[in-house]
């Protein structure tokens, strides 16, 4: 049996150190204001994106700097930002979706789809702002755990869960300092 020289064992030791260090250094600069505030900025904006989004499918709405796609051979009218009409305006579509695949027990079909559309269209923008965060983030979670048992029971894990995580850290963690609550609770007094 031959004996290994001191420095090759020392080498693979010398790399599991390095690899601790910059592990612990990672860690700590997660914890830094700065990152905790462009994460959350980051999940506020996206889970705001989701139920914007779904806000859209909901109203009538308008487009702003029209393009062209062309799809088979056909020219296709498309926007690069889609807004809603104000006041909003709901589509038909959306009253029949509350009344069929959509319905709520104890709320009629309109109040259910008022209701949604409402809470899709003030409580993304409250979000974006950093505006009342942690309600809205509130409120997006409830909306997401009704969606999840009355709606669509078999899309936790596609989606329902990633969206209540989010919303969990925006709860829990807060908007940060890139938010009009930061901003407003330093200018008003204790």
């Amino acid at each position: 049996m031959t004996a290994q020289p001191a420095g090759a064992r020392a080498a693979p030791l010398s790399l599991l150190v390095k690899i601790r260090d910059l592990h612990a250094r990672a860690i700590a600069l997660t914890g830094q204001a700065r990152v905790h505030d462009l994460l959350s900025l980051f999940l506020r904006l996206t889970i705001a994106g989701v139920f914007w989004r779904s806000l859209l499918t909901k109203v009538e709405t308008f487009g702003v700097w029209r393009y062209i796609e062309v799809i088979n051979d056909f020219e296709i009218e498309k926007f690069h930002i889609k807004l809603p009409v104000l006041p909003l305006d709901l589509r038909p579509t959306t009253f029949a979706q509350f009344r069929g695949d959509f319905a709520l027990p104890l709320l009629s079909a309109e109040l259910a789809a008022w209701m949604a559309t409402l809470g899709e269209f003030v409580l993304p923008i409250l979000l974006v702002l950093g505006l009342f965060t942690r309600f809205a983030a509130a409120g997006l979670l409830v909306m997401t755990l009704v969606i999840q048992i009355f709606v669509f029971p078999e899309a936790w894990w596609a989606s329902h869960a990633l969206w209540a995580a989010m919303l969990l850290v925006i709860i829990t963690r807060g908007p940060g300092r890139l938010s009009l609550d930061h901003g407003l609770g330093r200018m008003l007094p204790r």
